[in-house]
């Protein structure tokens, strides 16, 4: 069975149980999904401790209108989704009115150094070159390689997330993996990828 599938199954589980007012396993979505949306929070936000408190603001909120959103088939792009719209909002929000909103469109996506996982044998220095690669790529496709390479999302989940059709996102990822061929990093980005989901180093 799809590792993916079978968390999804579980996640679908337990919020079947928490529609009955079951707090433990409340916790048990909140253990599997908070490193995910915190580190998604902190991308958008820039902001540690701000990021911390509007996880924990999602999850009270998801608790408190638990009943009027029912039954969930995608509990992880559903979280997600929903953490998403709150940041923008509070990111539009904070931002000066002479702004327009077309500048608001989407999150910056950063990667941090942490993330690119860099075995001892490899020169540091690719480090360097593959940073500067996903930095230089528009900032829908930047998120787009964040939730299917690092948050090992399905590219339906992310085009959800993302509120956008499948072949956007398919189009985005293409022009993304475009940029790391053209700068032959490619194959070393997707066994780092590798790396980051499996926690080698």
């Amino acid at each position: 069975m799809d590792q993916a599938f079978a968390d999804n199954e579980q996640l679908k589980n337990y919020w079947q149980l928490c529609l009955n007012g079951d707090t433990v396993a409340f916790g048990y979505i909140h253990a599997a999904l908070f490193e995910g949306l915190y580190s998604y929070a902190v991308k958008i936000l820039k902001d540690d401790t701000g990021a911390d408190d509007a996880v924990q603001e999602l999850f009270i909120k998801i608790w408190n209108k638990r009943s009027s959103i029912g039954r969930l088939e995608k509990v992880k792009p559903f979280f997600f989704t929903t953490l998403r719209r709150q940041l923008l909002n509070q990111l539009r929000d904070n931002k000066p009115k002479r702004l327009l909103p077309t500048e608001m469109a989407g999150p910056d996506i950063e990667f941090s150094q942490e993330e690119i996982i860099i075995k001892k044998e490899y020169d540091e220095g690719l480090k360097e070159k593959i940073l500067h690669v996903l930095h230089a790529l528009p900032e829908r496709q930047r998120e787009v390689i964040y939730l299917h390479y690092f948050e090992d999302m399905p590219l339906a989940q992310v085009a959800d997330i993302m509120a956008v059709n499948y072949q956007s996102v398919q189009n985005l990822k293409q022009r993304a993996l475009h940029n790391m061929r053209s700068a032959n990093l490619f194959t070393l980005f997707l066994l780092l990828c590798t790396a980051h989901r499996f926690g080698t180093v």
